[in-house]
């Protein structure tokens, strides 16, 4: 995959990637994406749970909402997925930055119009968040396609995008050598809670457990 005039960096290229696995990887390791598109009163931006499979995004939320009824639309959409990995200080504070991994997806969305099949794009979803969920002895219940009518379901082909990566330390001039301040970087993760089960749930069945390699909790 080669730059395209959307994906193309014009500050710091060398910190770009147009390679597939690379942004398969961020995309697989965040949550969340956020959904920019253009209405008639100006730019929105959405946040909402995605899944990739193979060379698609799937990305849900509500059949009568701005973002799924723009986007079926066929209107150009741009999803981002940032992951932070940490604070970096330098001895000046303009050269204090963050260190990052963020992937740029660019291209149009087609809603899943089966409601069976968008009903199992719902639950496909779901596993994506907590491996397991859906099968198993204490599954929870798959999607219906009642409940798929009113919870749409569209898929993205991943053809044109790009990759961002800031690491290292910050990028200090000589000028502040002298500077007696502390200078380096500050390493962020994400730490997984301990799960509360709710009234009903108490201690009859096992709670999720964080699985580090695929940073989820995993339903065994």
């Amino acid at each position: 995959m080669h730059s395209t005039a959307r994906t193309a960096a014009n500050r710091y290229p060398e910190r770009v990637t147009y390679e597939r696995d690379a942004v398969y990887a961020i995309l697989d390791e965040a949550l969340a994406v956020h959904v920019g598109f253009n209405t008639d009163l100006g730019p929105v931006v959405i946040p909402t749970l995605h899944m990739r499979v193979d060379d698609q995004l799937l990305l849900h939320g509500s059949a009568f909402g701005r973002f799924i009824t723009t986007a079926a639309s066929g209107a150009p959409l741009c999803v981002t997925a940032t992951l932070i990995d940490g604070v970096i200080l330098g001895r000046a504070s303009s050269h204090h930055s963050a260190a990052y991994r963020s992937a740029m997806v660019f291209g149009t969305a087609s809603p899943i119009e089966d409601e069976r099949e968008r009903a199992d794009a719902l639950a496909q979803v779901v596993e994506s968040v907590i491996p397991g969920r859906l099968s198993g002895p204490h599954a929870a219940r798959r999607p219906n396609t009642e409940e798929a009518r009113y919870t749409a379901c569209l898929t993205m082909p991943i053809e044109e995008f790009s990759m961002k990566v800031r690491a290292g330390f910050a990028r200090d001039e000589p000028k502040d050598d002298h500077v007696e301040s502390w200078a380096g970087w500050i390493p962020l993760t994400t730490t997984p809670g301990i799960p509360v089960p709710d009234e009903i749930t108490g201690d009859r069945f096992p709670a999720p457990t964080y699985d580090p390699s695929v940073h989820r909790f995993r339903q065994d």
